[in-house]
């Protein structure tokens, strides 16, 4: 049944046979006006038991029906009438199908969309497929719409549906039992396989676009070792399980989250040759400094390994180098406030840095030391204030020996944000093999009151998994920089020149 606009604006309803009924309903001899007819639920129970007699349900479905699609009606009047058509039953597929159309009409109010949806869900109506996916996939999801999405696809396992669902599945933290279990029955029906042994089947076919997900939730539900053994008895048939595999045996790393994944599979394809050095000078500070593995390490590892200048320094030997050249240099502290709140004196948070912290920092120290660099911060700061609408950053490299700063634009789909730096897909990528990203505080010549990283910078990093620099400008030929890492742990650099 579908609404069309005459020209003159007004309604009129193209009506199926069944539906001449919404009109004139025919008992006997008898004729009864649709006024008559019950629209809503209490009015049905309200309505006498001679009056049910002589008005047949399916008069009645067919009549509510045609009123939860005229536009002319309230909005609450027409779910009435679909509550009531959903009490007294609906087995017409036809007019099941009328009202699934309804969810791509734009000229559907919102609230009987959602309406609409409950009801499909409710009724098993089998052609939800798209519906079910945009449910479990949309973070702002109606609960029960979600809840009841998840059910019918319990009921009507399609495999189409398995990286949508697993997807939304990682990004729930800490399911109750019952939102647990729905996932597992959910996934098990799918692939007619335990959820377990499903996902791990999962990361390895080369048709599933979910991998990092499937290991999220992995992760969070068996036993590390365990998971280890598993994953290494796995037969590999595709890069992603091949890279999982490779780091587990060279540097005994499994990826925690999508991101970390995501860049284990992407070092592993493109930097395979330097998978081996790189694994020595990590066993090397695994068994002398405390130091675990973490994908973002890579670029820091991979290249001082290859580095015949470069002393291999120990814990001791960086620390008291970085001690000495911060405590000659002045410091401006971050000032606690709503947006973040911590301490950034080196001194203080040595405990927390690792052999990866203590060398990007001895290596960003010697970069911001050099004239070179001081000049072209000068240009970047410069630039950076005249442009209202974004921030500027960029990311460190290692490259020929020290670390290298290459200024990436931001994002030009964002404007009108002058104190958020907005990287690029390119940033994005091309941060899975650097030392770190830096961002520029550089929105007025004395910016003193915002030095350091915000709570929004240290979020993304924890998220990201990566390392970052902040610099900002605190006067017309003056900057300073704090370094962080994804953990929320942050040290100064001190002030240096702008020349």
């Amino acid at each position: 049944m579908v609404w069309q606009k005459r020209h003159h604006g007004t309604a009129a309803l193209a009506l199926s046979v069944c539906a001449v009924l919404a009109l004139i309903v025919a008992v006997g001899c008898e004729q009864v006006s649709t006024s008559e007819a019950p629209t809503s639920i209490a009015a049905y129970r309200q309505m006498p038991s001679a009056s049910r007699d002589s008005y047949p349900t399916h008069s009645i479905v067919q009549i509510n029906l045609t009123r939860v699609q005229n536009p002319d009606l309230t909005v609450q009047e027409r779910i009435n009438s679909l509550e009531l058509v959903e009490e007294l039953g609906l087995n017409d597929r036809v007019a099941l199908a009328d009202l699934a159309s309804m969810r791509r009409d734009p000229q559907t109010p919102r609230k009987l969309k959602v309406a609409v949806l409950k009801f499909l869900f409710r009724q098993n109506y089998p052609d939800l497929i798209s519906f079910a996916v945009e449910t479990i996939q949309d973070p702002d999801a109606d609960p029960e719409v979600r809840q009841l999405a998840e059910e019918w696809v319990a009921q009507n396992p399609v495999p189409e549906l398995l990286a949508s669902i697993v997807q939304n599945w990682a990004a729930i933290r800490n399911p109750d039992e019952a939102t647990e279990n729905r996932y597992r029955d959910m996934v098990q029906k799918i692939t007619r396989q335990q959820w377990d042994g499903a996902l791990l089947s999962a990361i390895n076919s080369p048709t599933f676009d979910a991998r990092g997900s499937a290991l999220e939730v992995l992760q969070a539900r068996i036993d590390r070792k365990e998971l280890y053994r598993r994953i290494m008895a796995e037969p590999a048939r595709t890069d992603a399980i091949r890279a999982v595999q490779g780091m587990l045996e060279q540097f005994g790393y499994l990826p925690t989250t999508r991101e970390q994944f995501l860049t284990t599979v992407i070092i592993y394809k493109v930097r395979r040759d330097m998978l081996n050095d790189a694994a020595r000078l990590s066993i090397d500070w695994s068994r002398n400094h405390e130091y675990q593995f973490n994908i973002r390490d890579f670029h820091l590892l991979s290249r001082l390994s290859r580095d015949p200048l470069r002393a291999n320094l120990t814990r001791t030997q960086l620390v008291l180098h970085i001690g000495k050249a911060l405590q000659r240099r002045k410091h401006i502290r971050h000032k606690p406030s709503g947006d973040a709140d911590y301490k950034d004196e080196f001194w203080l948070q040595v405990e927390k840095l690792s052999m990866a912290d203590l060398w990007n920092i001895y290596l960003l120290n010697e970069m911001l030391s050099r004239p070179r660099v001081q000049v072209s911060l000068r240009l970047m700061a410069n630039g950076d204030m005249a442009d209202r609408d974004s921030a500027w950053g960029g990311l460190v490299f290692y490259q020929n020996g020290q670390a290298e700063a290459i200024l990436y634009p931001p994002d030009p789909r964002v404007k009108g944000d002058d104190l958020v730096y907005h990287p690029t897909r390119r940033l994005v990528t091309d941060s899975r093999d650097s030392l770190c990203r830096f961002i520029g505080h550089f929105e007025k010549v004395d910016n003193a009151d915002r030095v350091g990283p915000t709570a929004r910078e240290l979020a993304d990093a924890e998220n990201g998994n990566y390392y970052g620099l902040i610099l900002t400008r605190t006067g017309a030929d003056a900057f300073v920089a704090h370094y962080y890492n994804p953990q929320g742990v942050v040290a100064s650099l001190g002030k240096f020149p702008l020349r």
